[in-house]
Order: C-alpha cells, then sequence, then structure tokens
C-alpha cells in the first residue's frame, strides 16, 4: 500500500470518525433540547410569566456556580488525555478531586446569592427561590463525577455513549418536571428532579467508565492540584466571563419583575435549542483541532470548512427565527407571552451566526494552548455587556438587553481575532473560508 493511499485512508477514518462523533451528540443534543423546549411549554403554562422568571433568575445563577464547579477542568481533562492517553487515571483523579472541592464551595455562594434575592425581595423573589437554588447547589457533586466521565470518554472519541446517557437525563427531567408541575409543584419541585437525575447519571458514568477505562476515583493532592488551578484558572475565567456577558441581563432585568424575565427567558429557550448545532460540532472536532494545533496548514483548512458550515447554518436559523417568531411564541408559550417574548427573539436570533463562530474560533485558540488570551478577550466583552446593561437595560428593558447581546459578541470577535495573529494565517483563512471548496 502506498504513502498516498495510507494518507487517503487515514483521512478517510478521521473524517468518518468525525461524522459519527458529531451525529451521535448532535441527535442527542438534539432531541434533549426537543424535551427540554416541551419542558419550557409545560413550564409556562403551568407558571406562566413570573413562576418561568423566577425559575430563570435560580438556573442563571446556577450557571454561574457551576462554571465555578468545573473551573475549566473538563477541557482540561479531555485535552490532557487526548495528548497522552497513558495519564488518564492520574489526570481524572486530580481532576475530580479539585472539582469536588470547588462544587462544595460554588453550591455555598448559589444558596447565598439566591438568599440575597429572597431577604431584599428583588423584583418579587422568595423563599422558593433559595429552596431551589439549595437543591441545585447539592447536585453539582454528582454532576462532578458526570462532567469527569464526560471528559474521559470525549478524549478518546467516544461520544456516543455520553450523548446517550445525555438523552436520558433530558428525557428523566421532563417527565419529571412535568409530571411535578402538572401535578401542582411548583420551583422547588424542579430542583428536587434535577438533583435525582444528576445523582443516576453519575452512577452511570461511575459504572462505565470504570469498565472501559479508568474508574472515576478523586485524589487529594494539594500540590499538584493547586498547579492544576493556576493552569485551568483561564478557562475557568473564560466560562464565567462568558456567561456574565451573555447572561447578566437577567440579573439587571430582575428588579423590573419576575414576569419581565420570564418573558425575557423565553425568547431565549430557541435561541438555547440552536445552540445543539456548535456545541455538539466543535466538541467533536475539539480533539482533532488539538492534535493539528501543531500544523498550521491543516488547522487552517479544518477551521475554515468548520466555520464556513456554521455560519450558514446560522445566517439560516437567524432568517428563520425573524419570520416565525410571533407563531413560535404564541404556540409553545401561549397569549400571555406576547408580545414580549417574540419582540425579544426578533433580535436576538440575528446573535446566532456571529455565535456559533465564535464559539468555534474559542476551541482553535484553546487547542492552541492561548487560554489565557480568550481570559483577556471576555473579560473586554463582560465589561461592555455589563456597563452597557446597567446604563441602558433599565430603562429600554429588553429590547436594550438584546442588542447589547448581539453587540457584545462582535466586540468578542475582534479580540479573538487579534490573539491569533502569528498562530494562524488568517489571510489564508479567509481566503479558505470563502472558498467554493
Amino acid at each position: 500500500m502506498t504513502q498516498g493511499t495510507d494518507g487517503s485512508q487515514t483521512g478517510l477514518q478521521a473524517a468518518r470518525r468525525l461524522a459519527i462523533n458529531t451525529a451521535a451528540p448532535f441527535g442527542a443534543n438534539l432531541a434533549g433540547r426537543a424535551l427540554a423546549f416541551v419542558m419550557a411549554v409545560v413550564m409556562a403554562r403551568t407558571l406562566g410569566p413570573a413562576g418561568t422568571g423566577a425559575y430563570a433568575l435560580v438556573v442563571n445563577l446556577w450557571l454561574y456556580a457551576s462554571v465555578v464547579s468545573d473551573f475549566g477542568l473538563g477541557t482540561w481533562l479531555t485535552r490532557a488525555i487526548a495528548r497522552d492517553p497513558r495519564q488518564a487515571q492520574t489526570a481524572v483523579g486530580l481532576t475530580l478531586g479539585l472539582r469536588l472541592l470547588l462544587s462544595v464551595v460554588s453550591a455555598l455562594g448559589l444558596v447565598g446569592a439566591a438568599y440575597a434575592y429572597s431577604a431584599l425581595r428583588v423584583g418579587g423573589a422568595g423563599g422558593d427561590v433559595v429552596l431551589t437554588a439549595a437543591l441545585l447547589g447539592v447536585g453539582l457533586v454528582p454532576g462532578s463525577f458526570s462532567a469527569a466521565g464526560t471528559a474521559l470518554f470525549n478524549a478518546h472519541e467516544r461520544f456516543v455513549f455520553p450523548a446517550g446517557l445525555q438523552l436520558l437525563g433530558a428525557l428523566l427531567t421532563t417527565v419529571g418536571g412535568a409530571a411535578a408541575l402538572l401535578s401542582g409543584g411548583g420551583i422547588v419541585s424542579l430542583g428536587g428532579v434535577s438533583l435525582a437525575v444528576n445523582c443516576v447519571t453519575a452512577v452511570a458514568f461511575g459504572v462505565f467508565c470504570a469498565r472501559r477505562f479508568v474508574p472515576l476515583r478523586p485524589s487529594l493532592q494539594p500540590d499538584a492540584q493547586l498547579a492544576l488551578a493556576r493552569d485551568t484558572v483561564p478557562l475557568m475565567l473564560n466560562g464565567l466571563l462568558n456567561n456574565v456577558f451573555f447572561r447578566i441581563d437577567i440579573q439587571v432585568l430582575q428588579p423590573k419583575g419576575s414576569a419581565v424575565v420570564g418573558n425575557y427567558a423565553n425568547s431565549y429557550k430557541v435561541i438555547d435549542a440552536a445552540g445543539v448545532i456548535p456545541s455538539s460540532f466543535v466538541l467533536a472536532l475539539f480533539p482533532q483541532l488539538s492534535r493539528r494545533a501543531t500544523s498550521p496548514d491543516g488547522l487552517v483548512r479544518v477551521y475554515a470548512l468548520a466555520a464556513r458550515l456554521l455560519l450558514v447554518v446560522g445566517l439560516a436559523i437567524a432568517v428563520a427565527g425573524t419570520l416565525l417568531a410571533v407563531p413560535v411564541t404564541r404556540l409553545a408559550w401561549g397569549p400571555a407571552f406576547l408580545p414580549d417574548s417574540a419582540n425579544a427573539l426578533h433580535i436576538l436570533v440575528w446573535f446566532l451566526p456571529l455565535s456559533f463562530f465564535n464559539g468555534l474560533t474559542q476551541y482553535v485558540l484553546i487547542a492552541l494552548g492561548l487560554q489565557a488570551r480568550i481570559t483577556r478577550a471576555f473579560a473586554l466583552a463582560a465589561v461592555f455587556n455589563l456597563g452597557a446593561n446597567l446604563m441602558l437595560t433599565p430603562t429600554f428593558g429588553y429590547v436594550a438587553a438584546a442588542w447589547i447581546t448581539i453587540a457584545t459578541e462582535v466586540v468578542l470577535l475582534v479580540p479573538f481575532l487579534l490573539a491569533m495573529r502569528g498562530q494562524v494565517d488568517l489571510r489564508r483563512f479567509g481566503r479558505a473560508l470563502i472558498a467554493a471548496r
């Protein structure tokens, strides 16, 4: 067999593996988002804008806590094992031990923040917000095992099992949550369902990782874990700052009332559903990006092809969202959410093409080991977003919040591209991006 043939077969194998690894998470995510959408419909029609807004506030606070508890360890673990599978047990032990400690700290912070909202009665927040936050916070602990297991499977480019387990979790969450709401339960019951599902998935990951790879066994090595934390701080800050500029508008809108938050948050449900596309695709692509980081030509080809695909899909969704915002809102959430949710969706949907591209670029920078530069870019975007929201959202409400979300993606794009100078030939990338083939 010739070298050329070997190379062709290797390329075909890589393409086939990428297709499978993209299809499995994509299918699971698509089904999961569909289930989440069903759950959102039940929530909207049983809790109304105010109840939906109260739960959105808790989930928003939980997002910050989950980023801190993860601390970039999932991405670090995937990259480390992809580069050297022999260090899997050591890497899993270090990351899981650190993640469990961070989960406890994050849960306490989550409950404290929810209590502050309740004690001050910000936008009508009550005790149910605190109880729900407590249940979601406890769920960070079993979630640590699931996150470690997911990273371990991803590092070996085995995406089918995590995708299947993710789908099972979504199904259990939807069935359990819908049953709880339809039987008269409030947002606290949703927190209980989330905790139960996290425990189930954690046990499943523990069993299958031990059988296939290595046990999900945490270790305590303070010096090594302190060094690891220093290495992953940029990744954590990236995620935290990303959530600040992507979700801080919820906190700024809360003083206007939970109903306002509920209307705005429900417009995000469509945006979140569309997020299945880049998240699944980029996740499957990340191990290959990491391996091609030392080959500039190969990295540019893969990056440009992926960017072109994501931009086309993002633009198509934006156009469809603009045309269908009103009927989707009426059909899904009901007349109580019109016209505000539809008006917000008309604007927000146009952030998707930029978000798809920036999400891919972020992982290209991580593959190149330039996560510190990502942190600076996110810091700039977060400062812009927070400042703009504080100045404009109290007066202009969700309309300002939606436009600021789009503007922040533009602000983020510039430092992302500047960060790659010297690592990626941007002119060649531009030519490849617009190439017909």
